[in-house]
């Protein structure tokens, strides 16, 4: 279960699920109080001081994070130093004190954490992303690269577009009717009115997670388009270029 929480007066989403693992590893999702990044020339100062305040709270030096440009791709970066990595719409990370922010207006946040080795790794799960099966590549290279027991890893989804407001049209209904047909639980991830299809991208990934041996994942009950009154919506408000981020830090 997800629940609200604040940093001063700023209103942040967290999983019931990870905060258990505080403090050797801190997450949160910000909410429209609480945005830290946006193009919109009116909020720019106010993002770059909410920015400042969820860093200092987290504990979070600019030199021990790790920012991405996300390209709804499937490609996983595992950093050994801290930067800007393009091209890349996944984070491992396994060194202490290290910290990556990624963010969001529609599209599926997946968090995992290997609580027994301490490992971390934030997805970017697109459409393109969901199809391309992102959530389980991530799940695969912690395996591969840090040898993760899937029992010892839990995942959060976070706030993304659901079901009822994410229709599709035909290119992208095809490309994750291919992926879903691959995953065991595709029963309820689309929802087909007369001439109309709707698909629920949570649900996908959960079950993309499931198939990779996840137990243990926490699906946030907010959604984007539904709760635009403290969620960034891409679809509802016109393509804003602003985002909810989803700040993650071993400690």
């Amino acid at each position: 279960m997800f629940y609200f929480d604040t940093i001063k007066d700023k209103k942040i989403l967290k999983s019931s699920l990870l905060a258990e693992f505080e403090p050797d590893f801190c997450h949160l999702f910000t909410t429209k109080q609480s945005v830290i990044k946006s193009e919109e020339k009116n909020i720019k100062s106010v993002a770059k001081s909410n920015r400042k305040l969820i860093l200092d709270t987290l504990a979070i030096n600019e030199d021990n994070l790790v920012e991405i440009k996300q390209t709804h791709g499937i490609n996983i970066q595992i950093p050994r130093n801290t930067g800007f990595y393009d091209n890349t719409d996944g984070v491992a990370l396994y060194k202490p004190n290290t910290a990556t922010i990624l963010h969001f207006a529609d599209c599926t946040p997946v968090i995992l954490y290997d609580h027994k080795n301490k490992i971390a790794a934030g997805l970017h799960a697109g459409w393109r992303g969901t199809a391309g099966c992102i959530s389980k590549l991530g799940v695969e290279l912690m395996k591969k690269h840090f040898n993760s027991k899937t029992s010892n890893i839990v995942a959060a989804i976070g706030p993304c577009i659901g079901q009822d407001d994410f229709e599709c049209g035909q290119e992208v209904y095809e490309a994750l009717k291919n992926t879903a047909n691959k995953i065991s639980d595709n029963c309820k991830v689309f929802k087909f009115t007369k001439d109309k299809v709707f698909c629920d991208l949570a649900k996908i990934n959960a079950a993309q997670l499931k198939d990779a041996g996840i137990k243990n994942i926490d699906i946030c009950q907010f959604k984007t388009y539904k709760d635009n009154e403290f969620l960034f919506s891409y679809r509802r408000e016109n393509k804003t270029t602003s985002r909810i981020s989803m700040v993650i830090k071993l400690a």
